[in-house]
């Protein structure tokens, strides 16, 4: 008996609370009424969940483009409350007043979305449709136009960048809203001229959270602004090599590099993306288009003889490190790269020295080589000399030069340096 009674209890509670899980069906008519009821109440919170529960419920609430207007009217009776806080400094809940507003241009923009797409199936049908409710929607979204606005500075300056951008995309991807669309095809906001100030903070706060598509979005419209352009130039090419979008970074790149030479960061990243693809001539293009706007730059004229190495072009590099010289007598890096070069000469001269002692030019070539020796020694003494303490300079240079040069009590001099 015991049992039986146990097992009764355990299907009651089973058929209870199958009952109790399984989804009511969808009456208008009483979310409508409880809706209304709230809001005579003013318990518009609890108007605005009645009317969030239906469409998150029931598919059919969810394509009511009514429900979402009835849910407009809530959202902008709470906007309502906090805003008389704010009048009446009443501690107002900013965060809530923002957040309410966002809403509600969301929830209009669904309710027009919802309702064109009604429209769509009846002309489908053949039949009229007019929008009814697209006017009314965007006279209760336009009051809050500014206020949208405010609430993206608002976040921008608390560098809350994802919130930022939040607001300011709205309120600029809402500028050729339908919903602020009269009969007649005019729209009737009362923005100001300031799409390229939107786009630059909307650029600056996509970037800010890591949101790249986003700094797309604005790049563009934001580089209308001259006095912040080489910044947001330097925006979009970090953005773009983010993406993984090479050609686009390096357009931006090249275009940065064109109109602010002096800006490092254009010509530095340029220059670097060039020698990591092995396109040196390009490299030294760039370069040498610095050492023509700053001839008395030493290092322009060092990065030129560096990329005319990579080139294989010794002499011209001879020449680029011979400027650097000119400019800074004391430059130990120049002396050292002047080394390294006729070093590599000596060894090209040597490979190709295959005379027997009896030819009429044997002597004639091996001076030669010496002589390069010798002039390698000198650029490395001078390197040592002005930065003896920097032996990766010039100490291996050096060692080489005076074994070749049979300068043996020179040579055991280096031997304990390192």
């Amino acid at each position: 008996m015991v049992q039986l009674i146990t097992i009764f209890i355990a299907l009651f509670t089973l058929f209870a609370t199958s009952v109790q899980g399984a989804e009511k069906p969808y009456k208008r008519f009483s979310v409508i009424k409880a809706y209304r009821t709230s809001m005579k109440e003013k318990n518009f919170v609890q108007a605005r969940q009645v009317l969030n529960d239906a469409m998150r419920q029931h598919p059919e609430a969810a394509a009511d483009a009514q429900l979402y207007r009835y849910k407009l009217d809530a959202l902008d009776q709470l906007i309502g409350v906090e805003n008389r806080k704010i009048y009446l400094n009443a501690k107002p809940d900013t965060v809530s007043f923002f957040n309410y507003m966002y809403e509600l241009y969301v929830t209009g923009l669904q309710c027009d979305s919802v309702e064109r797409i009604a429209l769509a199936a009846r002309q489908a049908e053949g039949k009229k449709a007019v929008p009814k409710l697209r006017g009314g929607v965007g006279q209760t979204m336009l009051p809050y136009r500014k206020n949208l606005l405010n609430a993206g500075k608002y976040y921008y300056t608390k560098k809350a960048y994802a919130d930022a951008f939040r607001f300011l995309d709205m309120y600029a991807q809402t500028k050729s809203s339908e919903v602020f669309i009269d009969t007649k095809g005019n729209s009737f906001l009362t923005d100001p001229d300031d799409d390229v100030d939107v786009a630059v903070l909307s650029a600056l706060s996509a970037y800010g959270s890591s949101n790249y598509s986003g700094v797309m979005n604005y790049l563009s419209e934001s580089l209308k602004d001259e006095s912040v352009r080489p910044q947001l130039l330097e925006i979009g090419v970090k953005t773009t090599g983010a993406l993984k979008d090479t050609t686009r970074m390096v357009q931006l790149l090249e275009q940065g590099f064109e109109a602010y030479p002096d800006v490092e960061y254009f010509y530095v990243t340029l220059v670097k993306h060039y020698n990591e693809r092995g396109d040196f001539d390009k490299a030294l293009q760039r370069v040498q288009r610095m050492t023509t706007l700053y001839p008395q730059q030493r290092d322009y004229w060092y990065v030129t003889g560096t990329e005319l190495v990579l080139l294989d072009r010794y002499d011209d590099a001879l020449k680029a490190f011979q400027q650097c010289i000119d400019i800074k007598a004391d430059d130990a890096e120049a002396w050292a790269s002047v080394g390294s070069i006729h070093l590599h000469k000596a060894h090209v001269a040597y490979e190709q020295f295959n005379l027997p002692k009896s030819h009429p030019d044997y002597n004639k070539q091996k001076n030669a080589i010496t002589q390069r020796y010798r002039e390698a020694c000198t650029a490395f003494e001078q390197s040592r000399k002005f930065d003896e303490a920097n032996t990766a300079l010039w100490l291996e240079g050096l060692r080489e030069a005076y074994f070749k040069l049979n300068r043996g009590k020179s040579l055991r001099a280096l031997e304990n340096l390192k």
